[in-house]
């Protein structure tokens, strides 16, 4: 649209952008949706607006199957509580998606957020007051430890792998306890997960009670109605309890919306060499030991299981890190001192020349601020001198360390790393059958496997293209490939100043572009999106496997257009590794799901650490293949029946068919958020091209276009794209921008006196067929906005429309739309002359118009309180039915006392038996009697809601006028 806006046509535009839509309408996240850097599909448009259009819950359960996107939906919930300014938000995650979420926060939505942890905590909680500038991040374990730093009225709190909170119902989860007290202060809360429903229905409850204690009445009200007595048609009533607070959508209802694509399995053989194989069995027996000298109590478990990991990974990573903890030991003997800092030494003895992942990170240092807590003393801290006894077995111990680390050193080709080139050659291959790209990623635990598994493929002749990725990213390739990435893109968006985001863009970016293989550590299994690359190499397989499915979710994600090979190596000389690999592929599928593994087994684990703790401890009891056979067989025992008949039956009445109508609601979404995004991006493009006429330069259609001069200190000069048209080297224009918004502000109130304006239809780029119909007519239009307003709860569910129509010279009614139309047309004349109007002639059509929208707004309106009614009216017959569920216990107790009695044979047991039996009967009538009271309490609260129905039916409304102007339309 390049013709330039009249003051009259920008002011309509400017507030046709800003006016509030009805809360289950697409136009109500347009301005999101359009600065947003994705296109959300239609269930994640739909389920974004349910926990938006719920105002009288205090939290939602959005439960999509794995691979749908819950992480999208709850980004556009957090962005619209950003927008409207209410920024105190909590994000809960498993530690190992904290970055993750940080990184597509920023990415997909600009929305920037810090990750609580120990050390940064104080510092960032003392910030986020009620001017908050980010959202904060924190893992479980985190929410669990600082509980009271966390108790403050957050405005929103997202749980992610919400399936952790399901057991609160048992009082024994100290973790969901910790994060039920810290959202009871939110306005709202969304818990995602997959698996809502793993075992029991009481879980139903646990989840529900996160967030809203009450809505269930009680666990015995709960009990009572839906599991005592499902046959009475229990199970109906709580799908409709479930639907008002929980939305679920199948792939079979999004498959229309996604391509899935499916994982190909790919499993190489190796044998471990002879010293490699004597190499596990030293170091094996030593973690066996009953007492080691270089790991107190509280770390020796973390510490066993990252050496288990290392000595899986290869001899350089397992041997830089028996060097580290013999030196470290090697100290303590020379001080005379043994170190009692427990969590400490973790970090100093695997993080000072390679990497822990964050879970055992954030283990560790919970583990050494729990220790300084009850002791006293710090990490550094020292003991008592030792005696000479305690030193020599001690020196004996770093001698032996040494030891294996020269065995580790001796072995220089690793067997595993002689069979990654024919997994590459056959991954490859598959990949030319499926037309994708040959590009691999391979992953690994170590940062010394890394740069040796580098070496190995430069000396195969496999150089060209290769990157590496870690947590550093500086060594000299590195900040070479980053060098060129700012040089590239030295005046755009892309830069954050950030240099350790911006090192993993510009190495992603590279690998995108230029790249064959990148070799990455766990640092890349968070947060970066790599759809374009078809391959993945589980070099090193992690023990958890949540973290195995986030790896290949790097690949196997949104975007993805191929089938994704996922390649792991099978250890034939290790049972312990060919049982965990096993368990792995049979038990959570991970690697031949379609879009992502199964819901009802990784839902099933709690915490990815903790099982992997179970496989340590696994490996470090059993001392003999028969041993590690019967334990592997018990875990897997576990996982065996994730979830019974009956519960998958009862999951897919309550969670799995909530909406028979989801079909058609996505089909009309996918419609209207085009129409919306497409009219919002023409408007918005119309009023820029208008407010920044003085100030930018605009290129063809106006989509780009360089600002000379800014209007507003906030936005900086040079060049800018809209969404649709990407741009290297420029700024994205944004909605929310201080920019567009001083453009659409400064629009809303141009002068707009009553004048003539003459239309042609020959130089407009849209003109509708009715539009045509009325070339060579006059009249006159007028357009006011009209505004319904109303809070339900303290949220404000106002809506405001366009209350506009026109008359014609020969008195033809003309509706909002035709003016909408008119006004889309090029002006090419505006008269000097005021125009002289008489507005009396619209009343009696736009008064007709605002009732007919008064109603459609009461309609919508009045569903609030009658769902509050509802909830009401179902909370009484959870309370009715605890209370006849008790009655009817005190009843039967009654009885059987009257029985003994009878059947008694001593008078006194007779007496004693009659008056336990009265005593129930007392009982009985007493609850009989509290129940009537609090039956009153309830039907006065229930008509006080329909009270409040009537009066929203009322409502109120302002309009404020715009303009009314004369018209003519010329050919």
């Amino acid at each position: 649209m390049s013709r330039t806006l009249t003051p009259h046509q920008a002011k309509y535009y400017a507030h046709e952008l800003q006016r509030s839509y009805a809360n289950d309408h697409v136009g109500k996240l347009a301005g999101l949706l359009f600065d947003a850097q994705v296109e959300p599909k239609p269930h994640q448009i739909d389920a974004a607006l349910f926990a938006l259009q719920t105002p009288f819950l205090p939290g939602v359960i959005l439960a999509d199957e794995v691979g749908l996107g819950k992480t999208i939906e709850a980004g556009i919930v957090i962005s619209q509580y950003w927008a409207e300014r209410r920024r105190s938000i909590l994000i809960i995650a498993p530690s190992s998606l904290r970055q993750q979420w940080q990184q597509e926060l920023y990415e997909k939505f600009l929305i920037p957020s810090s990750i609580l942890d120990p050390k940064s905590k104080d510092a960032l909680l003392a910030e986020s007051g009620s001017r908050a500038s980010q959202v904060l991040i924190c893992s479980y374990e985190f929410a669990l430890r600082h509980e009271a730093s966390l108790l403050k009225a957050w405005d929103l709190v997202v749980a992610d792998e919400a399936h952790r909170l399901r057991n609160y119902w048992t009082g024994k989860t100290k973790a969901a306890e910790a994060v039920a007290h810290i959202v009871r202060g939110a306005h709202k809360t969304v818990l995602l997960t997959a698996t809502p429903l793993q075992n029991k229905l009481e879980e139903l409850y646990g989840l529900v009670s996160i967030f809203d204690p009450g809505y269930f009445y009680s666990l015995d009200a709960f009990r009572e109605r839906y599991v005592k007595n499902r046959d009475l048609g229990g199970d109906d009533d709580l799908v409709e309890r479930v639907a008002a607070l929980s939305k679920r959508t199948l792939r079979r209802d999004a498959d229309k919306y996604i391509h899935f694509t499916k994982r190909l399995p790919l499993t190489v053989e190796f044998t471990p060499s002879p010293n490699e194989t004597k190499l596990y069995d030293l170091v094996n027996d030593y973690l066996q030991r009953d007492e080691l000298f270089a790991f107190a109590g509280s770390q020796r478990h973390l510490s066993a299981l990252i050496i288990r990991k290392r000595l899986g990974s290869s001899t350089y990573a397992v041997a830089s890190t028996l060097e580290n903890i013999a030196n470290r030991l090697a100290d303590e003997v020379a001080a005379g001192q043994r170190r009692d800092g427990r969590g400490g030494l973790v970090a100093a003895d695997f993080a000072v020349d390679d990497e822990i992942t964050s879970e055992e990170l954030e283990e560790a240092e919970e583990i050494e601020a729990t220790v300084a807590t009850s002791t006293g003393f710090s990490a550094s801290s020292t003991s008592a001198p030792l005696d000479e006894t305690l030193l020599l077995a001690m020196k004996a111990e770093v001698a032996e360390l040494r030891e294996y680390a020269a065995l580790a050193r001796s072995i220089t080709e690793n067997q595993k790393a002689v069979k990654l080139g024919e997994a590459l050659d056959l991954g490859f291959e598959r990949l030319r059958e499926l037309g994708a790209p040959e590009k691999a990623i391979i992953f690994t635990d170590s940062t010394k496997t890394q740069e040796y598994i580098a070496r190995s493929l430069r000396n195969a002749g496999r150089g060209e293209g290769l990157v590496l990725f870690n947590g550093s990213n500086n060594s000299p390739e590195q900040t070479a490939i980053y060098r060129d990435w700012l040089k590239a893109n030295k005046d755009g968006d892309l830069i954050t100043g950030i240099a350790a985001v911006d090192r993993r863009k510009a190495l992603v970016e590279y690998f995108r572009t230029q790249g064959t293989i990148m070799i990455a550590t766990e640092a890349a299994a968070e947060g970066i999106n790599l759809q374009f690359c078809s391959m993945l190499v589980n070099y090193d397989l992690p023990w958890n496997p949540q973290r195995v499915e986030q790896r290949i979710g790097r690949v196997h994600r949104y975007g993805q257009k191929h089938n994704v090979v996922v390649v792991n190596f099978s250890n034939k000389g290790n049972t312990a590794e060919q049982r965990i690999l096993e368990l792995l592929t049979n038990k959570f599928q991970l690697f031949s799901s379609v879009f992502g593994a199964s819901d009802e087994v990784l839902g099933a684990i709690e915490d990815g650490l903790d099982f992997e703790k179970t496989i340590s401890d696994i490996l470090n009891r059993c001392k003999s293949a028969d041993e590690l056979d019967a334990a592997f067989k018990e875990l897997e025992g576990q996982y065996a029946t994730e979830i019974s008949r009956e519960m998958a039956t009862a999951k897919a009445k309550v969670f799995d068919n909530l909406d028979p109508h989801v079909q058609d609601r996505l089909k009309a979404y996918d419609t209207q958020s085009g129409e919306v995004l497409n009219k919002f991006e023409r408007l918005l493009l119309a009023v820029t091209r208008h407010g920044l006429e003085r100030f930018a330069t605009f290129e063809g259609d106006g989509r780009t276009f360089v600002l000379n001069e800014s209007p507003v200190k906030d936005a900086p000069t040079g060049r800018y794209f809209f969404k649709s048209q990407p741009l290297d080297n420029a700024h994205q224009y944004r909605y929310s921008s201080p920019l567009a918004q001083h453009v659409v502000d400064a629009a809303k109130v141009h002068e707009t006196p009553s004048q003539e304006l003459t239309f042609s239809l020959g130089q407009s780029e849209r003109v509708s067929t009715a539009i045509k119909a009325l070339e060579g007519s006059n009249g006159e239009l007028t357009v006011s906005l009209v505004t319904f307003r109303m809070k339900a709860r303290d949220e404000d569910v106002s809506e405001s429309y366009m209350l506009a129509g026109g008359l014609t010279d020969d008195g033809r009614w003309l509706d909002d739309e035709y003016v909408a139309d008119i006004l889309d047309l090029a002006c090419t004349s505006i008269s000097e002359q005021p125009a002289v109007i008489d507005e009396s002639r619209f009343t009696t059509y736009l008064d007709a118009r605002r009732a007919e929208l008064e109603k459609e707004v009461q309609g919508r309106n009045s569903r609030y309180y009658d769902q509050q009614e509802e909830l009401l009216y179902r909370n009484q017959q959870d309370r009715k039915a605890e209370h006849e569920g008790a009655i009817r216990d005190y009843r039967a107790k009654e009885k059987e006392a009257r029985k003994l009695a009878r059947q008694a044979d001593d008078p006194m047991e007779q007496l004693r038996l009659k008056k336990e039996a009265r005593r129930w009967e007392q009982r009985a009538e007493e609850a009989d009697e509290d129940f009537r009271e609090t039956r009153k309490k309830l039907r006065a609260e229930a008509d006080k809601y329909l009270d409040l129905i009537e009066q929203s039916l009322k409502g109120t409304q302002d309009a404020e006028h715009l303009f009314t102007i004369r018209w003519r339309i010329a050919a």
